[in-house]
């Protein structure tokens, strides 16, 4: 993670502006923002993705007045767990958290600004709101004030389509239909066309992709997550056919 590592060690600046260099000025001073040395646009793009994700979460888990215990807990997972961060990018990403929450920023804005660096990858666009669907059902409600934040970031990213799909995956209660929803089809189609959507979904996350497509690596290990679920559900609503 070289660019958290030139920030945090001072040596070099990160030229971006609106919510996500607000939030950064915050955390690591507006003097790291301000040096000379700037990051090239790679290692940007790294940074625009991990703090654009964690300033969204922190607001979203605020949206409904107060932030849970079970969302407090699914984050520290998702940066334990899913993106295993080291101690050190650990506490930056929390700091980030919380920065983003307390922040007057609308959520909207950064909504904007990722879809500004990441319009060309849809699938980076889809993993952000699959992440901020998992925290906020984590408490087991997706509350409205929630939900709307969410439909807000999806219609600017244009994805409406696939937050349907996405939106079932964590809202249905039979484990059958959570499989069918992960795979973004229903029952009662053949087993040949669900191998299709499984096929094209298993390509579009293979962890192996992603990063030969040069996207953050904290990305491609949330990749790695949606690639085993859709294996997973493909196993499953198989053998459900069989």
């Amino acid at each position: 993670m070289s660019w958290m590592g030139k920030i945090l060690g001072g040596g070099i600046g990160f030229v971006v502006g609106g919510p996500i260099g607000a939030v950064l000025g915050v955390v690591v001073g507006h003097h790291a923002m301000d040096n000379d040395k700037v990051l090239d646009q790679e290692e940007e793009r790294h940074g625009i993705f991990f703090v654009t994700t964690f300033s969204m979460l922190g607001k979203l888990s605020k949206a409904d007045g107060q932030v849970s215990p079970e969302e407090i807990e699914v984050v520290e997972q998702v940066i334990a767990n899913s993106l295993r961060l080291p101690l050190q990018a650990r506490q930056f990403a929390i700091k980030i958290f919380n920065a983003g929450k307390d922040s007057n920023d609308p959520f909207e804005d950064y909504a904007r600004q990722f879809y500004s660096a990441f319009q060309d990858r849809p699938e980076v666009l889809a993993s952000l709101v699959d992440l901020l669907l998992r925290v906020s059902h984590a408490d087991g409600v997706l509350h409205p004030a929630e939900d709307r934040l969410i439909e807000k970031a999806v219609d600017i990213f244009g994805i409406r389509p696939e937050y349907q799909q996405m939106k079932a995956r964590y809202s249905s209660t039979n484990d059958l239909d959570k499989c069918y929803a992960a795979l973004g089809a229903e029952q009662g189609e053949s087993l040949r066309d669900i191998k299709k959507k499984y096929r094209r979904l298993a390509m579009e996350f293979h962890p192996d992709r992603m990063q030969a497509n040069g996207v953050a690596p904290e990305l491609a290990l949330l990749s790695e997550d949606r690639f085993k679920e859709i294996q997973h559900a493909f196993d499953v609503v198989e053998k459900h056919l069989a």
